[in-house]
């Protein structure tokens, strides 16, 4: 069985302070979009069998293996598991690479086991895998709270073409978080259920992301990244996540081309044109979206 796990790119992400688990409150709405991890999930006589070439960790500590393990901790099966992943969306680029192959496998083993599991048990296993893991179970937009795996509200978006840039290298999330001065007392609003737009949003108009100046001053080419999308007809551009990957929001495939014909292409990088992907796309649909390197 394959399994296309797809990236995501937050069009917000508003930290509102910490709280007193040590976590961040965040607002954020996500977005998944074509690019993909491929998976091959297969039955094995037992145990947890993983190969995951780029993913720079240790196998007990991918969140695809942590995945197959708790999966298979609350559904006891007779045979075990065995996982391929082939990598193609970056470690450390805020894409949520990882949590979108963790929730991958916990779509696989549910169809591969032909155990049923509902979204609301799979997001139960989901939760404890990382923050990001219970998104990409909803298989759309949404606009995510607490510390960013609470979905509070499904977000429809008008269609747009995402360019995604990505450095030839990562940036830790921790410590783009360790870094950034929280407010003092915690909001407990920010964006909300209430205010948000109702009917199809412009993603444009939402771009924001509290954490970009701190990564921007480590990583300075960064920001120029951002002002190059913008120099060259992005209608928006902005840093995904905690970084380093950073997109330009454009009107159509055809606007986009044009800005690639005039970027500056820096060796190293990859440019991603990319859309949005939802419902029967999620998860199986194979996008034309890596471009090549720079």
């Amino acid at each position: 069985m394959k399994v296309f796990s797809p990236a995501k790119i937050n069009l917000y992400l508003k930290v509102l302070g910490k709280r007193v688990d040590g976590y961040h409150e965040l607002r954020t709405i996500m977005a998944p979009v074509s690019l993909f991890d491929e998976i091959t999930i297969e039955e094995a006589p037992s145990g947890i069998h993983l190969s995951a070439e780029g993913c720079d960790c240790r196998e007990e500590d991918n969140l695809a293996y942590l995945a197959a393990r708790s999966f298979l901790k609350h559904v006891p099966v007779a045979s075990g598991v065995s996982i391929a992943v082939k990598k193609n969306i970056p470690v450390g680029a805020g894409l949520g690479g990882g949590s979108s192959d963790a929730a991958g496998v916990l779509r696989g083993m549910n169809a591969l086991f032909s155990v049923n599991l509902s979204r609301e048990d799979l997001l139960s296993m989901a939760e404890s895998l990382g923050a990001d893991c219970p998104f990409f179970l909803h298989a759309q937009p949404m606009l995510m709270g607490s510390r960013g795996d609470v979905a509070l509200q499904q977000i429809d978006l008008e269609e747009r073409s995402f360019l995604i840039v990505i450095p030839p290298f990562g940036i830790s999330t921790a410590r783009i978080f360790s870094l950034y001065k929280c407010p003092l007392t915690l909001d407990k609003d920010g964006i909300t259920i209430q205010n948000t737009v109702q009917g199809k949003i412009a993603p444009e108009i939402w771009l924001e992301n509290d954490l970009e100046q701190v990564a921007f001053h480590l990583h300075p080419e960064l920001q120029e990244l951002k002002d190059e999308l913008l120099h060259c007809g992005a209608l928006a551009a902005m840093m995904s996540g905690s970084g380093s990957a950073v997109f330009g929001v454009f009107r159509t495939h055809e606007e986009l081309c044009n800005a690639m014909g005039r970027l500056n292409r820096h060796g190293g990088f990859r440019y991603v044109p990319a859309t949005t992907v939802t419902g029967e796309q999620y998860g199986d649909y194979r996008g034309q979206s890596i471009s090549g390197q720079g």
